[in-house]
């Protein structure tokens, strides 16, 4: 890697894959992807084509902790500690609490907290070593307002915004700073299903609209910047107002 290099989880798509575009403007990205191997490639020839810009995707489950232990060691053994990682890997699934089953619980907490506690820890040591770094979390507003429906959903962002102030805390004497993004609506592939619930969506928000994956991806790069050395432990809000 010629530049500092960052590790993005979901990064194929949504969300993940402005991250990335937006990223790669500064940095090599490594960024992984589950099943959506083709969306993958795209986003890696696309991002190639602009002059200066660098991406890999790898596969890799990070609800898995054996391949996520592999996958990090690995990329460490090859380009050394990355600047920072950046955790947004997540699924919902919306159902009532009285209808919520273990295999729900143990697939969304897998999916949304341990995967960041796997990814967040394979690349730590060397993080820790090298003095300077930055790791940040995807959670959600649902994390701190919770709406009917999403108890699981709500649970699993809102351990990662105490996660997120609790490794603050510990690793802050290292130089590395933590903090999680709570985003509200934002316009992706998985909104755009929510058509007829949409106008109703929009008048829950003061701004009275969806926010966009490069609200959120702006967000992430000034937080990887110089000019938020100061910030650690904290959970940005991206949400139009809603959780006022």
């Amino acid at each position: 890697m010629k530049r500092k290099w960052i590790f993005v989880t979901g990064g194929s798509r949504g969300i993940g894959a402005q991250i990335v575009r937006e990223m790669s403007a500064d940095y090599d990205v490594v960024f992984t992807f589950k099943s959506s191997a083709d969306e993958s490639a795209l986003l890696v020839a696309q991002i190639k084509n602009e002059p200066g810009r660098h991406a890999q995707a790898v596969h890799c489950d990070v609800a898995d902790s054996n391949q996520v232990c592999d996958v990090t060691q690995e990329l460490v053994n090859r380009f050394g500690p990355p600047y920072a990682v950046i955790n947004n890997a997540g699924i919902a699934e919306d159902t009532l609490f009285s209808s919520v089953s273990e295999a729900q619980l143990t697939r969304m907490f897998g999916s949304n907290v341990f995967s960041a506690f796997s990814v967040s820890q394979g690349f730590l040591a060397a993080m820790m070593g090298e003095g300077n770094g930055c790791l940040i979390t995807i959670s959600s507003v649902s994390g701190l307002k919770d709406n009917v429906g999403q108890t699981v959903y709500s649970a699993t962002k809102a351990a990662l915004i105490g996660m997120t102030r609790s490794l603050a805390l510990e690793v802050s004497r290292f130089n590395l700073r933590v903090n999680s993004i709570a985003p509200g609506y934002i316009e992706t592939d998985m909104t755009s299903q929510l058509k007829e619930a949409l106008p109703g969506l929009r008048k829950r928000i003061p701004l009275r609209r969806l926010g966009t994956t490069g609200e959120v991806s702006s967000l992430v790069r000034y937080l990887l910047s110089d000019g938020a050395a100061y910030i650690t432990g904290q959970t940005l809000v991206v949400d139009g107002g809603m959780s006022c």
